[in-house]
């Protein structure tokens, strides 16, 4: 009995600090306006960020694209906020590459329509990962920049990406957008159901 008690009170432990590191959600760019649909081209993380920031991390997943060229990157990026925020360009910090400027009520092209913002750079300033944060926002949380223009059913996030060559249709970039969930692994969901059962074990024990 002692053994499965520290049993489960390690399985706590780990579990806990689990769910407190897993404050974040992760969305797959999956459609395209050049390339096929389908295949993962970018990921998007939203996190909760320190003092109630929150961080947005966008990385290129450049095994996806065709013959990636040397200037290959991630020119600009497209995202919303939820109808009941009062968001301003002055609420975007701490932007990386430093370079790149935030415009807002842009349209993203390539038939993914308008996004509350902009986060744009130049052809020598592409990037294949690209962060920033939202910071002096009252009230505003992960689910509130996960959501379509003016909360239409448009994609929640877009991106132009350059600088690969496509042989099928001649081009060189495209635009990328997509609202899918990454799946939580498996893993996790298994630790939850091991954790379920040390607790049933116990009391079965008890």
């Amino acid at each position: 009995m002692v053994f499965i008690n520290r049993a489960a009170l390690v399985a706590v432990f780990l579990f806990g600090g689990m769910q407190a590191n897993a404050a974040s959600v992760t969305y797959q760019l999956d459609q395209s306006n050049d390339l096929a649909d389908g295949p993962i081209y970018a990921t998007v993380t939203i996190a909760d960020g320190v003092a109630g920031n929150i961080d947005f991390s966008v990385e290129i997943i450049e095994s996806a694209f065709p013959a990636p060229l040397s200037n290959f990157g991630m020119q600009a990026f497209f995202f919303n906020y939820a109808a009941s925020l009062n968001v301003t360009a002055a609420n975007i910090i701490d932007v990386n590459p430093d370079s790149w400027i935030i415009r807002e009520d842009k349209n993203a092209g390539g038939g993914f329509g308008k996004f509350e913002f902009e986060a744009t750079g130049s052809g020598s300033t592409r990037t294949s990962l690209l962060t920033f944060s939202i910071a002096g926002v009252a009230g505003d949380t992960i689910a509130d920049y996960a959501t379509g223009y003016a909360d239409d059913t448009t994609e929640f996030f877009a991106a132009h990406i350059a600088g690969y060559d496509d042989a099928e249709s001649g081009n060189t970039s495209g635009k990328f957008a997509g609202s899918t969930v990454v799946p939580i692994p498996a893993a996790v969901w298994l630790f939850g159901s091991a954790l379920g059962m040390l607790a049933w074990v116990r009391r079965k024990v008890a």
